[in-house]
């Protein structure tokens, strides 16, 4: 596997999962990233989380059809 294909897959991880641990549960990712120092987020806060999250899905996305389509080799 080359170095490239390796962090593809690494960042698939990272964007995929973490944008939808985001959508899914807002307050449980802020606590996991801060380790456990960090409050619950306010309801402001939870929407601009949710914002990432959905970012964070299309990037995810997007690394899914490179990989799909053979642009990263």
């Amino acid at each position: 596997m080359s170095f490239e294909r390796l962090v593809s897959m690494i960042s698939l991880v990272w964007f995929l999962g973490g944008g939808l641990w985001l959508l899914i549960s807002p307050n449980s990712f802020v606590k996991f990233a801060s380790l456990g120092t960090r409050p619950n987020l306010l309801p402001n806060q939870i929407n601009k989380a949710r914002v990432f999250g959905c970012v964070g899905l299309v990037i995810g996305l997007i690394i899914v059809l490179e990989l799909v389509n053979g642009y990263i080799r």
